[in-house]
């Protein structure tokens, strides 16, 4: 039988101090997560925003899967609809996924004008926030290099819930005349969530 002599009041409570100089039991009790502070005398715990940066750095580096063409969204305006008539629709990320998006395409037909709302974004009079700050003239293909400067300047970063919603809008005076799409292209990389 061995003694183990074991303090009254064992440090790290939460909201008390551990004395100047204590060095925790390592390999007996206590994992830590920290490094001693020369300075103060004192042990520091990691700060978890540190934890947090790293692990949004590995994320990145995690590709599970590639976000293209398969994964677009259209919206169909029917035939005889009237002008400033609005569709839209939604492609959400899964549960437990993160998409990190480079390049958005966004192609409108004649006679409509296309959009998309970004959940992640403020809200702006309680609806999500449009990318584009005008909407795509009908007829229209665009590229949208979001890590370009005068856009994101990175890429965007949606997890599990998050929607990008495709917003059509007839322009023409007299209506659609016939069924016109608005069609939005992701393009990026699937990860794991990390964080």
């Amino acid at each position: 039988m061995t003694k183990e002599i074991i303090p009254q009041q064992l440090p790290g409570y939460p909201g008390t101090r551990p004395p100047k100089g204590w060095v925790p039991p390592l390999g007996q009790s206590l994992s830590l997560l920290g490094v001693y502070d020369n300075e103060s005398g004192y042990w520091m715990g990691l700060p978890l925003q540190v934890l947090r940066e790293a692990l949004l750095s590995a994320e990145v580096l995690q590709t599970e899967d590639r976000i293209d063409e398969r994964d677009k969204v259209e919206v169909t305006i029917p035939d005889l609809s009237a002008q400033d008539v609005v569709k839209t629709a939604e492609l959400e990320v899964p549960a437990g996924e993160v998409w990190y998006l480079n390049r958005l395409n966004l192609i409108t037909e004649a006679e409509v004008s296309g959009n998309i709302r970004v959940s992640k974004f403020p809200k702006a009079d309680t609806v999500d926030k449009k990318y584009l700050g005008t909407d795509q003239a009908a007829g229209n293909d665009e590229d949208y290099d979001l890590g370009a400067a005068g856009q994101l300047g990175a890429d965007l970063r949606l997890v599990g819930g998050d929607k990008l919603t495709l917003v059509a809008t007839v322009t023409a005076a007299g209506g659609a005349t016939a069924d016109r799409k608005v069609t939005l292209n992701p393009f990026g990389r699937k990860a794991r969530r990390l964080v």
